[in-house]
């Protein structure tokens, strides 16, 4: 009997050390810079994210080849419109979105791949501890990297045949949105 009750507390120790999916804040704004090499395609920008209710808006700075656009664009899902002002020229596009709003996440049936330190743990402030999960979603294959504490974002790859391989990194994230005014639709798109 000893030997079956120390098996099972043995099982509920190693269990209880299998890392769980974080939960990633639900509102931020943060630096962004996203690559499609095979388009090459790269964007810098400054984004505000509002899981709750499914809304970012994204202003970039876009390099695709030698073309350079700077746009203001607001993806607002629960309407199922995208508005996409370039900053030039003052021209506003209207979009239907098709797409789905794809969270910015550890998806729930994630595989852990492991720790690691961005940087070094040797001084104070020199590095940050993350933890990388991939798999699948409805939206393609991933794999990214997320604070240990705080489950901030720090890079994600995605992969789909409709997308390609596309890769995000975060930087200089901060909780909460500065302006909420930031997600009513430009007036130029108006």
């Amino acid at each position: 009997m000893r030997i079956l009750l120390a098996i099972l507390v043995f099982v509920g120790v190693v269990y209880g050390q299998t890392p769980k999916p974080c939960l990633a804040p639900y509102v931020w704004e943060a630096k962004v810079i996203q690559y499609d090499i095979s388009k090459q395609f790269e964007m810098r920008s400054r984004m505000a994210y509002d899981a709750r209710n499914q809304r970012i808006r994204v202003v970039d700075k876009v390099n695709l080849e030698d073309k350079k656009d700077n746009f203001a664009t607001l993806f607002l899902y629960q309407e199922g419109k995208e508005y996409k002002l370039n900053m030039k020229t003052k021209e506003c596009k209207v979009i239907d979105l098709t797409r789905p709003f794809r969270p910015v996440r550890v998806p729930n049936n994630a595989t852990f791949y492991g720790e690691t330190t961005i940087g070094s743990l040797a001084a104070e402030g020199a590095g940050v501890i993350v933890q990388l999960w991939g798999g699948q979603t409805e939206h393609g294959r991933y794999a990214g990297s997320w604070t240990l504490r705080g489950c901030g974002p720090v890079s994600e790859v995605y992969f789909s045949n409709k997308t390609g391989v596309v890769r995000t990194d975060f930087f200089d994230i901060t909780a909460g949105i500065l302006d909420p005014d930031i997600f009513i639709p430009p007036k130029e798109c108006m």
